[in-house]
């Protein structure tokens, strides 16, 4: 528990300092690489024991970030799942500029845990209104075929998100990488090999062109859950 409390002070810090939350990315990838193979299927990357740290993670945070393609494809819930049902279930936050999130998703179910939405202008109206009806908050980001995540950061540093925990797809860590948003990178590492041109991994998008330009972690330390590895790393 100690260990919690320094995560989320460290979080609090930088929110105190910058008025934004702590972006902290997390990812499940096999030895090789990839997050789940050519036809999607992602369960299970990784073991019990760094699948329940990744639970603990999401109680201290204040909100956990996927793209729409991740909640389509997925369908996650995307709550806090503890023994004995404890846990504090952090904002879910959707980054669907179209609003594609179907009305029949788990994330609409808002009985036990928010759900935001962040889109473009161009959205539909209509689909904001049905979305609304679930408990959804919605928030248009301006112009443009994606969403603005500087905007979206601030909105949510504004509205009391501390800290959030991103969770993916592959396009989405790209653009967050991209537009300097991530703080800290929390990277677990399953002792298997996958393989497969077209499986996916933790970071999609156009990439750097320029291994000169790749993200560079610091200040790295290693932990061991089960048999997997967790990589944690700060940027800048």
């Amino acid at each position: 528990m100690e260990k919690l409390r320094e995560l989320e002070e460290e979080a609090y810090s930088f929110y105190k300092k910058t008025g934004m939350p702590y972006v902290v990315m997390k990812s499940a990838m096999t030895l090789d690489g990839k997050i789940a193979t050519s036809t999607g299927d992602s369960k299970w990357v990784t073991g019990e024991q760094s699948r329940h740290h990744v639970h603990e993670l999401r109680h201290i945070y204040d909100g956990i970030m996927v793209g729409v393609e991740t909640a389509i494809k997925d369908r996650p819930q995307l709550t806090t799942r503890l023994p004995g049902g404890n846990g504090r279930n952090p904002v879910r936050i959707i980054a669907d500029s179209s609003l594609r999130l179907p009305l029949d998703s788990p994330l609409l179910d808002t009985s036990n845990a928010q759900t935001w939405i962040f889109c473009t202008d161009e959205a539909s109206i209509e689909k904001e209104k049905q979305l609304l009806k679930h408990g959804v908050r919605v928030i248009r980001t301006g112009n443009g075929r994606h969403v603005n995540l500087h905007h979206a950061m601030k909105y949510l540093g504004d509205n009391g998100i501390k800290s959030v925990l991103l969770e993916g797809g592959g396009h989405l860590n790209w653009s967050m990488l991209k537009a300097s948003l991530v703080q800290k990178a929390v990277i677990f590492i399953a002792p298997k090999l996958l393989g497969g041109r077209n499986s996916i991994s933790p970071i999609s998008g156009e990439g750097f062109d320029r291994m000169g330009l790749a993200t560079q972690l610091n200040n790295l330390s290693v932990e061991q859950f089960g048999a997997d590895v967790c990589v944690i790393g700060y940027i800048n």
